[in-house]
């Protein structure tokens, strides 16, 4: 082996670099923000890739055969492919000249242009004010449970991520205006004190990708990066430098009537008279009284549909309402367990969800915005 070639499996390879190709911007105009960087230490036989798009920066790191460090770039959708489509089994072979490199296994060889490892930007490593180790299981239920109410639109910016802040409890909360998620956990050791953050929607998603259920999660936060730590891959990404509002006074608290229904008839249900709606605002009515749960759906153009569930528990007044029937379908969804309480006032005021089982004060609570039919 030369002493400038780097050794290593693609069974290794491929799985980082897919990883870590997920925080490139491919469409940049700055050329190496399309590359990843590779940093060889030799001494303690490791390759780090590293990817990013000035917002946040993945990386991981894995065994390699080197004689010595070395620093280089290489465009990342190439450089995955080119991987990709080597034999499984084979030995990978990279070796990094001034302007190319080329990366080899048995016959088949890829001379790869390399940019230099001094133009890759590297992102701050502020100081981080708490550090906090979260179960991995429990990041990810609480990033999947609220993470569907994620705002797209652009004008407030402040809410295209999710919340996070601490109290007694760490509570995660997303909404878009029309429907709002809430999930609350026990505040892990070392997050009390924590600024109220919102982690950018980008940045969700890739938290989801190197998540493993069996490791705990290293989390630092500061006023402006969150970095998250998972055996071997770290993430570091800025946040939306805004001020979330008070979601608080959007939680109905005073809704006096009660419905309890199994959550997988409902989904089943409201999916079927939806086949009769067209786009996304479509409405569901729902009609709540005794023990019957009517929905109702009507297209001028097509006809309607109606059906009908159990209530399986009923407090209070009968109430007709109606819901976006897609945005429905995104909150059961997100909801675990087998039942689901809706708290309703009136048909003008927001409806409070809450799955039926767990803890009152650990569990999430769902805000749905209703709709006119």
């Amino acid at each position: 082996m030369k002493a400038d070639t780097i050794i290593l499996a693609r069974e290794a390879l491929l799985p980082a670099l897919a990883l870590v190709i997920k925080a490139v911007e491919r469409r940049s105009t700055i050329p190496v923000l399309q590359n990843i960087l590779l940093a060889v230490d030799a001494s303690a036989g490791t390759l780090t890739l590293t990817g990013t798009d000035l917002d946040c920066e993945l990386r991981t790191s894995l065994a390699c055969q080197a004689g010595r460090d070395d620093s280089f770039t290489l465009p990342a959708t190439l450089l995955h492919d080119a991987v990709r489509k080597m034999a499984d089994g084979a030995e990978i072979a990279i070796a990094a000249e001034k302007d190319f490199a080329t990366v080899s296994a048995g016959r088949a060889r890829f001379k790869i242009q390399v940019l230099p490892a001094a133009d890759f930007p590297a992102m701050s490593e502020a100081g981080y004010a708490n550090t906090f180790e979260l179960d991995a299981g429990a990041l990810r239920a609480m990033l999947a449970t609220v993470s569907f109410a994620i705002s797209s639109e652009e004008t407030r910016y402040y809410l295209n991520g999710i919340h996070w802040h601490v109290d007694e409890h760490l509570h995660a909360v997303a909404t878009d205006g029309h429907r709002l998620a809430k999930f609350t956990a026990q505040a892990p050791q070392g997050a009390a004190g924590m600024p109220a953050i919102i982690i950018p929607r980008h940045t969700v998603d890739l938290i989801g990708k190197i998540l493993e259920d069996k490791r705990p999660v290293k989390v630092e936060v500061s006023d402006t990066r969150i970095r998250l730590t998972s055996g071997s891959v770290s993430l570091v990404s800025k946040l939306i430098d805004g001020t979330f509002p008070d979601y608080r006074r959007v939680i109905p608290t005073g809704n006096a009537n009660h419905f309890t229904v199994d959550k997988d008839a409902l989904v089943r249900a409201v999916d079927r008279v939806m086949t009769v709606s067209s786009g996304k605002g479509s409405a569901v009515k729902f009609s709540f009284a005794g023990e019957t749960l009517t929905l109702t759906t009507t297209n001028p153009e097509a006809g309607s549909a109606n059906d009908e569930i159990a209530i399986d528990v009923a407090e209070g007044e009968a109430v007709e309402i109606g819901f976006n029937g897609r945005y429905c379908l995104d909150l059961f969804g997100a909801a675990e367990g087998k039942r689901l309480t809706f708290s309703l006032d009136t048909a003008g005021s927001p409806t409070l969800i809450r799955p039926e089982d767990g803890d009152p004060a650990l569990k999430p609570l769902f805000v749905l915005m209703p709709m006119r039919v």
